[in-house]
């Protein structure tokens, strides 16, 4: 049984004239690569570094030996100590028991120089390695920064031709499935389409889910009696840049970490997935890539983050200082109620009434209302409140007060 015979040759000559204008890197930006990583070769660098750090570390157990050494000859001489008073009133081979304290305290000695001056060229050892490894990291950050530039280019360049209303992904593909035997080859290919068209998209790298079918053809399709199915399929797509061109990316350039800086107004603590990395207000520190926790502490005051590190980046974290004036900003958009003043001359303290800022709903207290002797010039003030008296006889009314004959 066949089905939907096609000529093959125009479909796929068709599919690998289109594919070859989508790349996620180009021969150019191969060389690029190639002449970065000869130009940054660190390896060579990195191994004779380690191998200084590998027989530091074995000094460091020698004087560590030496030390342990001194413990026991001080436990000796604790010891020798101990049984002077009994060798004394013995007299016995005293000459004999004063050269063993006399040789523990000179061997205590020698022990105790040879840790100084070991622990002295210790010091100075480990400076110089510690300034070789920081150059070997000089030249890897320059090296991390010069591919996460190539890695822009591409990025660029990509989207570029990705977002063009004539880019499409042809995709050509040869498979099999298990259909019934008692099933139709039309019923079994339209069953199986959907996964056809999930498996596509997951194996390319300019597709995902949300990837738009353009074309669907079947070029050929035959079933054998036992119900497999062998097929031939031509699909078109539109392209996009997703997350999976980025890992393609990363894999092809050697991008494993990336250089990010911490930037804070104030002196901050800073710590990655809670592993304390630094003080200051800035830091440069390099990162896996993927996702990482950043917090920044200041005077038991936190700011964090959760980010997706895909390359060099900045992170910024501010703090208010308490160091600083408070200052308090009113919202111009608070509207103050007038105040009342009592007429003919009988002046009074101006009343406020309390008031909200609407920006964050912060409520201002105001000075203590002096205390009034008449409840109902009170409640008349606050139920005229924010109303200016149009007349005298309105002005007598709001304030309660009694007319003056």
């Amino acid at each position: 049984m066949r089905y939907g015979l096609i000529p093959l040759a125009v479909i796929c000559l068709f599919s690998s004239n289109s594919f070859a204008t989508l790349k996620v890197i180009t021969p150019a930006e191969e060389d690029q690569f190639e002449q970065i990583e000869s130009q940054y070769d660190i390896d060579s660098e990195l191994i004779s570094v380690n191998d200084k750090f590998s027989q530091l570390n074995k000094r460091s157990y020698d004087i560590q030996e030496l030390e342990d050494k001194i413990a026991l000859n001080q436990a000796q001489y604790q010891k020798l100590i101990t049984q002077l008073p009994n060798k004394i009133l013995a007299k016995s081979d005293m000459s004999n028991f004063y050269a063993q304290i006399e040789n523990n305290i000179n061997s205590t000695a020698n022990l105790t120089l040879k840790i100084e001056i070991d622990s002295a060229a210790l010091k100075r050892q480990s400076l110089s390695i510690q300034g070789e490894f920081e150059a070997v990291n000089k030249r890897r950050q320059q090296k991390s920064q010069q591919l996460f530039e190539l890695k822009t280019d591409i990025i660029n360049r990509l989207i570029s031709d990705l977002s063009k209303t004539t880019s499409n992904h042809p995709v050509n593909i040869n498979g099999s499935t298990k259909c019934s035997k008692f099933q139709s080859i039309a019923d079994c290919l339209k069953e199986s389409k959907s996964q056809i068209l999930s498996s596509t998209r997951n194996k390319s790298p300019f597709l995902n889910d949300k990837s738009v079918l353009l074309s669907y053809q079947v070029v050929d399709a035959n079933m054998n009696m036992a119900g497999d199915l062998r097929y031939k399929v031509a699909m078109n797509f539109k392209p996009s840049y997703n997350s999976k061109i980025d890992t393609v990316l990363n894999e092809k350039l050697g991008l494993r970490s990336a250089m990010v800086t911490l930037v804070s107004n104030v002196p901050a603590d800073w710590f990655i997935n809670g592993k304390k990395i630094g003080s200051g207000k800035e830091l440069f520190h390099e990162m896996p890539l993927g996702k990482h926790g950043i917090l920044a502490s200041y005077q038991n005051n936190d700011k964090s983050s959760v980010e997706k590190i895909e390359g060099n980046g900045v992170f910024s974290y501010n703090f208010k200082d308490s160091k600083q004036p408070k200052v308090l900003k009113v919202s111009n958009s608070v509207e103050r109620l007038p105040s009342v003043e009592v007429a003919k001359g009988n002046i009074k303290p101006k009343k406020k009434a309390k008031f909200t800022l609407l920006a964050d709903n912060t409520t201002i207290p105001t000075p203590e209302k002096q205390k009034q002797t008449n409840t109902e010039s009170e409640k008349g003030y606050e139920y005229f409140i924010g109303v200016a008296p149009s007349s005298k006889q309105q002005n007598i009314e709001f304030s309660n007060e009694p007319i003056n004959k």
